[in-house]
């Protein structure tokens, strides 16, 4: 006969393997789901709205940009200054003038509707006064998957 103390040890070792067995599956799937990349379909809808963001701002259509920016969209920069969407469109007339643009996405991962980039971007600006200015750099994008469509909603620059 087994008596209640022996018993109620083999419950807790019972309860203690489904538990670890339940976390390891959960942990499991939660790791795979962190480190998957962005299906080819996905990193092409990213890629169009990155490339529509920079024909936006060569061209300065507001109406484009206004189409491809989330309401919500913030940037910082490397100092830590933030600018909205708002602010953005609203600056678009006195901003240089971008006279070549391209970007090209690193890597990029899906996590159901969010997807996050990192990519590399060339541009040339004509200022003003004639000259121009090139910025090369990386940057961190957040794009949102919001009625069907991705949106730009956040990004790290330079």
């Amino acid at each position: 006969m087994v008596g209640p103390r022996r018993r109620s040890g083999w419950v807790v070792v019972a309860v203690f393997a489904a538990g670890a067995a339940a976390g390891a599956s959960l942990t499991a799937s939660v790791s795979a789901r962190k480190v998957a990349l962005a299906d080819e379909a996905t990193r092409r809808e990213l890629d169009a709205v990155k490339q529509g963001i920079l024909a936006g701002h060569r061209a300065k259509d507001r109406a484009a940009l206004s189409r491809l920016y989330a309401d919500d969209y913030t940037a910082v920069d490397s100092k830590g200054a933030v600018r909205t969407k708002d602010e953005l469109l609203a600056g678009l007339p006195t901003d240089p003038q971008m006279v070549e643009g391209k970007y090209e996405l690193v890597a990029a991962r899906r996590l159901g509707d969010v997807a996050v980039a990192s990519g590399h971007g060339h541009l040339v600006y004509r200022n003003p006064d004639g000259s121009t200015r090139t910025s090369d750099y990386y940057s961190f994008n957040v794009f949102e998957r919001r009625d069907g469509k991705w949106l730009y909603v956040a990004a790290f620059l330079p």
